[in-house]
């Protein structure tokens, strides 16, 4: 006790090596946890599904995705395959509660989803809950939500499933209640599932009687093997026999076959899959800010470190006391490494505090969900105990190897201080200063890349423009559109299938080009003439054909794949679609995003059950513009769910992953910075006591208080200069990594990294110039008389 109360009159004493010290190891604590908890949930996505370990997905060379009918074809052909399951979505379907519409997110799963994967029903029985064609099983808290304390076994749900006209309901009985899907390939917004046999009223391209299979991405297929079975062995015998049955790979569009292992499909991100709404990671991602964690962390123990050796000086009397009055030199390192454990279970106690308080922020930066209490059991309170002892060793070590090492005498004589030189400071101050360069050169880099992306010419402009989805039957929707028209800041309005930003809907055909067949996968767009004013398309030859289904307008890229085709273009099916004229290339999705030939076709919108209301309005009070225009909509279609957005929010969001991930790596840049910045002042303070008597000594004898400012300088960008030899590879490597998550062609911005050393140089600098001018400007004699 008498031991712990010298330690606290010390930190008492010192309140900035105090602050300091808590305030480095909490921030970076802070960081450390968010990311463990976050790398912790990825590596354990449905972990406690079973058999995940003889689980594989179908996927071709790049998408992981197939046709529902793909499952039974490949079981009959492959008798290692115990079972089969598929699934697609995220639905909104339309229902309501107490006559009040509501939306509830719907997967579409074979009958055998619960048997097949293990999700855990609250009630109902796994064999069972999907064997009627319109049976449903609803999450938990969908069940409260629709029905609140009530019973939902057996209610009835009437839900519009609608067709190609926007209208239709079904009622499904509540046969199911499963627990929330969270930490899993499903996303945790689905509160739904209804059997596949529903499939052809959702989205009426999928069939289950299609037996060329023709939306081909359109679902997840699943393969269940028996124990000690690859189903990768039999990938070219699958691809030679699909190049016979389906369409895909016969036209050679798909060229590959492959089985991802279900346990490595979350971060299988070069195979995403096709129309499914499903959890994917970035394992990149996941590497790259758990080693920005780490780096941040040992930057605060290495400032620990050094704030604690620059201390050293001070505790130098009290250790030799102790040496003389008995102490062993054990005794005085497990004091420091004790003393460092204090410090270490404080900063950790405010860092986890400050890590539960920011994690709605990182959720939404990471774009994964965190749970920290939630997360706790055994397990991990006894990694953190472990954390802590090698935080509170590793923190502790080389001040206590340095005062325990010293001859109490040196000490007594004043001999300790000549004796102590900067090498364990210089060398550490190195690697934070290596550290932060390759970091800030990181930052700049990205951020770089992301104003090239955003400022990226699309090929289309576009104003305000309100999008809405749709939500009632096509006589209402023409309702509201001319409605919507009277509003005096309303410009126009448009109903389209597809935008840019969506990309419209993919048609893949086999067309005759030169009399040999060739590949097309056109993205396609119908829309009204509004459609085209709205969002500026340059059509540049226009061929004043009436509206038609066949009549459709091709991209300058699509005329020149078509090799000069002029009139009309006719598919291995002999259907053909005549070509009413050009325009030029527009970007879909975003500009990193993978660029297809284009059509679109331009009917009266009474022709057209829009997939997006488009409502273009003038400058000014967008809000207000948006909430007449929503009350309008919402008035008209009864209240029925719908959601709205800007388009310009829309582009944004695309980029929302790249542009988190930049907002991360400047927060642990400017943390690194900050330590950085810390340490640095540590290690000055500890050079300028080091080396006051020299300093006197020298100004004695003629030299100049500028002269000595100048070797303080010099000796600091000396360091700079070899921290370059750990900048350099470090900031090679985030380079790299942020070029495979964020795939954009362009030139390298060669001043990235001269302006990241020039930064770190001018803040390093400066802070000893402000740090050294006192000691530099004191009278000799004060510190001649010093020791």
């Amino acid at each position: 006790m008498k031991g712990l109360k010298t330690y606290l009159t010390f930190l008492h004493r010192n309140k900035l090596f105090t602050v300091v010290n808590v305030a480095g190891l909490s921030i970076s604590l802070m960081f450390v946890l968010l990311i463990a908890d976050m790398v912790t949930r990825q590596l354990s996505v449905d972990k406690n599904l079973k058999d995940t370990d003889r689980i594989s997905v179908f996927a071709s060379e790049n998408t992981a995705a197939g046709h529902y009918l793909l499952g039974e074809k490949l079981q009959s052909r492959y008798p290692e395959i115990e079972e089969w399951c598929a699934y697609t979505g995220n639905f909104g379907i339309q229902t309501s509660i107490n006559e009040n519409p509501t939306q509830i997110r719907t997967l579409v799963a074979r009958k055998n989803f619960f048997q097949f994967f293990g999700y855990k029903l609250a009630e109902g029985n796994p064999a069972q809950v999907l064997v009627d064609d319109h049976s449903i099983v609803l999450s938990r808290s969908c069940a409260n939500r629709l029905f609140g304390n009530e019973a939902a076994l057996g209610k009835v749900l009437e839900l519009n499933t609608p067709d190609s006209k926007g209208s239709g309901n079904q009622k499904f009985t509540v046969t199911g209640i499963m627990e929330d899907i969270e930490n899993s390939l499903i996303k945790e917004s689905t509160e739904a599932i209804i059997p596949y046999e529903n499939i052809n009223e959702l989205n009426p391209t999928i069939s289950l009687t299609d037996g060329e299979m023709g939306n081909a991405t359109s679902a997840l297929v699943f393969f269940r093997t028996v124990k000690g079975s690859d189903l990768n062995t039999k990938a070219k015998d699958a691809l030679s026999y699909l190049k016979d049955c389906w369409w895909i790979y016969n036209r050679g569009i798909f060229k590959k076959v492959q089985f991802v292992p279900y346990n490595q499909f979350y971060f299988h991100t070069e195979t995403p899959s096709g129309s499914t709404e499903i959890n994917q990671y970035s394992f990149r991602m996941v590497v790259l800010f758990l080693v920005t964690g780490i780096i941040i962390l040992f930057m605060a123990i290495f400032n620990y470190v050094n704030m604690s050796i620059a201390q050293t000086t001070y505790r130098a009397k009290e250790m030799a006391t102790r040496k003389l009055l008995g102490s062993s030199r054990s005794d005085i390192f497990w004091r420091m490494i004790g003393e460092s454990s204090i410090m270490t279970v404080i900063a950790f106690i405010l860092g986890f505090l400050l890590a539960k308080a920011a994690e709605p922020i990182a959720m939404d930066l990471l774009g994964v969900k965190l749970d920290l209490t939630g997360d706790l059991s055994f397990m991990t309170c006894l990694s953190y105990l472990l954390l802590i002892v090698l935080l509170s060793f590793i923190s502790g070590f080389v001040p206590a190897t340095i005062l325990s090492n010293y001859n109490p005498l040196d000490v007594v004589k004043g001999h300790f201080r000549r004796k102590t030189k900067a090498v364990y400071l210089r060398v550490l101050n190195i690697v934070q200063d290596g550290l932060t360069i390759a970091m800030l050169s990181c930052a700049f880099y990205l951020s770089v890349q992301i104003h090239r992306i955003l400022n990226e010419p699309l090929g289309y402009s576009y104003g305000n423009i309100l999008c809405l989805t749709p939500a009632a039957d096509q006589e209402t929707l023409l309702t509201f559109r001319n409605e919507v028209q009277k509003l005096p800041f309303v410009k126009r309005i448009s109903f389209a299938q597809g935008t840019p930003i969506d990309g419209g809907n993919n048609n893949t055909m086999v067309v005759t080009v030169k009399g040999a067949p060739k590949n097309m996968s056109f993205q396609t767009f119908k829309v009204d003439s509004a459609f085209i004013d709205m969002y500026q398309i340059q059509i540049y030859e226009d061929r004043k054909m009436p509206f038609d289904k066949n009549n459709w307008f091709i991209s300058e890229s699509a005329s020149k794949a078509l090799g000069g085709v002029t009139d009309y273009v006719n598919d291995e099916r002999g259907r053909s679609f005549s070509i009413a004229g050009l325009f030029r290339d527009f970007h879909i999705r975003s500009v990193m995003s993978e660029q297809h030939p284009l059509r679109l076709q331009i009917l009266p919108a009474d022709k057209i059950y829009p997939w997006s209301i488009l409502v273009e309005v003038q400058d000014g009070d967008l809000a207000t513009y948006s909430k007449q225009i929503t009350d309008l909509y919402s008035t008209l279609t009864e209240n029925a769910p719908f959601s709205s957005s800007w388009y310009k929010d829309q582009i944004i969001n695309q980029y929302s992953d790249i542009i988190s991930m930049n907002k991360l790596i400047s927060i642990f840049t400017c943390a690194a910075l900050i330590i950085s910045l810390l340490g640095l002042t540590a290690m000055s303070i500890y050079f300028i006591a080091q080396r006051k008597r020299d300093i006197a000594i020298r100004k004695t004898f003629g030299s100049s208080s500028r002269n000595e400012m100048l070797q303080l300088m010099k000796f600091s960008f000396s360091s700079l200069l070899i921290s370059l030899i750990i900048a350099i590879p470090l900031m090679a490597f985030g380079i790299h990594t942020i070029d495979k998550i964020v795939s954009y062609d362009s030139d390298f911005p060669w001043w990235v990294p001269p302006t990241a050393f020039a930064v770190i140089t001018l803040i390093s600098l400066g802070s000893v110039y402000l740090i050294s001018r006192k000691a530099v400007r004191e009278n000799p004699v004060n510190n001649i008389k010093t020791e």
